[in-house]
C-alpha cells in the first residue's frame, strides 16, 4: 500500500498530501492547472524533496523530509511516471524502446507491443509515428518497468478526446490484468470516471474531498468540488447558495413539485439533446444550465426540480469582507 503524508514547499503555496492508495487501486487525481497535481506525482516519483513528513510503499520508505539523504533515487523506487511527451529515442525501432527498460525481455516487450495494437510498427522509428501511435509506445514501455505505483501525468491529454479515452481504457485494462496500482493526473472529470476507482479533489495543494467518481457528483462537500465535478449553476437565497448540475435539473410542471421557476435566456444544440440557459426567477435568483430533451422559447417560463441540489452558505460579497 502507498502511504503518502507529506507537504512540498511551493511558492505560491504549500502542497499538502494524505493519500493512502491500496494494491491494484486506480486513484485520480482531479484539479484545474496549477493546483499541486504534477508536484505530487513527481514527489511520489522521487523528483522532489519534501519539505515535511514521509512517502512510504509497502514495506519500504521511498522519501522522508527528516532523512532526505536515505530518500530512495527514482530508479529504486517501485514508482513510474508517465508524462504527455512520450520520451521515445529517435534513433531506436519501436521495439527498441518497449524494451528499453533494465532487465527487459525482448520477447515480452514485442508481446507487449502487439497486444497495445503495434505489432505493424515494431519496426519503425518514432519519426515516422502519429502522436496516438507514440504515447502506445510510450504505455507499452511503461508497463515493461513491473512498477508497483505507476504515476500518471496527463500522459493523453494532446491526443483528440475519443482517441485519449481510448487510450485511457486499454490502460486501465492493463492495470487490471497486472493488478499494478495508478494515480492519474487530471482536469477532466471524464477521464476520471472511465478510470479510477476513487477519485480525490486537489484544490490549490489541499485535498478537499475523496470518495467514489459519482459520489463526489452526487454529494460535493464543498463548493470548490461542486466547482470540479460539473456543477454549473448557482443560484442565492439569503445566506444559500445551491449549486445545480446540468444533468440533475429536471423540467417539470409548476403543479408537479417545481421548486425554481426560470425564464430561457440561451438554448444551445448538445448531441441530441437541448442545453438551456435560465435565469431564475422568485425565491432563487441567479443563472443555470440544464440539459432537456424539448427545444424551448426564449423567454419562456418555467418550471424545475433538482432533488438531493447541494447547498452551500452563500460566499461574502466583497464589500461584506471589506475591513471597517
Amino acid at each position: 500500500m502507498l502511504v503518502a503524508d507529506f507537504e512540498v514547499a511551493r511558492r505560491e503555496f504549500s502542497v499538502r498530501i494524505h493519500l493512502q492508495v491500496p494494491p491494484g487501486e486506480r486513484l485520480a487525481l482531479l484539479g484545474r492547472s496549477g493546483a499541486g497535481k504534477t508536484t505530487t506525482v513527481e514527489a511520489l516519483a522521487g523528483l522532489l524533496r519534501l519539505s515535511r513528513g514521509e512517502i512510504r510503499l509497502g514495506e519500504r520508505q521511498l522519501s522522508s523530509a527528516r532523512h532526505p539523504a536515505a530518500d530512495l533515487p527514482p530508479g529504486r523506487r517501485g514508482v513510474g511516471l508517465l508524462r504527455q511527451d512520450p520520451g521515445l529515442f529517435p534513433h531506436l525501432t519501436v521495439l527498441q524502446n518497449i524494451g528499453y527498460v533494465r532487465g527487459a525481455d525482448p520477447a515480452a516487450a514485442r508481446v507487449a507491443g502487439e497486444r497495445l495494437g503495434l505489432g505493424a510498427l515494431l519496426g519503425a522509428r518514432p519519426r515516422g509515428l502519429s502522436g496516438g501511435e507514440a504515447q502506445r509506445v510510450s504505455l507499452a514501455r511503461a508497463l515493461q518497468t513491473k512498477v508497483d505505483l505507476l504515476c500518471l501525468d496527463e500522459p493523453f491529454n494532446s491526443l483528440d478526446r475519443p482517441l485519449g479515452l481510448e487510450l485511457l481504457e486499454l490502460l486501465r485494462r492493463e492495470l487490471e490484468d497486472s493488478g499494478t496500482s495508478a494515480i492519474l493526473v487530471t482536469h477532466q472529470l471524464e477521464e476520471a470516471q472511465a478510470f479510477a476507482q476513487r477519485l480525490a479533489v486537489l484544490h490549490r495543494g489541499a485535498i478537499l474531498q475523496v470518495g467514489h467518481p459519482r459520489e463526489l457528483v452526487l454529494r460535493p462537500a464543498s463548493r470548490e468540488v461542486a466547482e470540479l465535478v460539473g456543477y454549473r449553476g448557482w443560484l442565492t437565497c439569503g445566506t444559500q447558495t445551491m449549486a445545480l448540475h446540468p444533468d440533475r435539473v429536471y423540467p417539470v410542471g409548476a403543479e408537479d413539485g417545481g421548486e425554481i421557476s426560470a425564464r430561457v435566456v440561451q438554448m444551445v444544440p448538445q448531441g441530441a439533446r437541448i442545453e438551456l440557459e435560465l435565469e431564475a426567477e422568485g425565491r432563487w435568483h441567479g443563472r443555470f444550465r440544464c440539459r432537456s430533451d424539448r427545444s424551448a422559447t426564449i423567454g419562456e417560463l418555467m418550471w424545475f426540480a433538482a432533488p438531493g441540489a447541494p447547498i452551500f452558505p452563500t460566499a461574502p460579497t466583497a464589500e461584506e469582507v471589506r475591513p471597517g
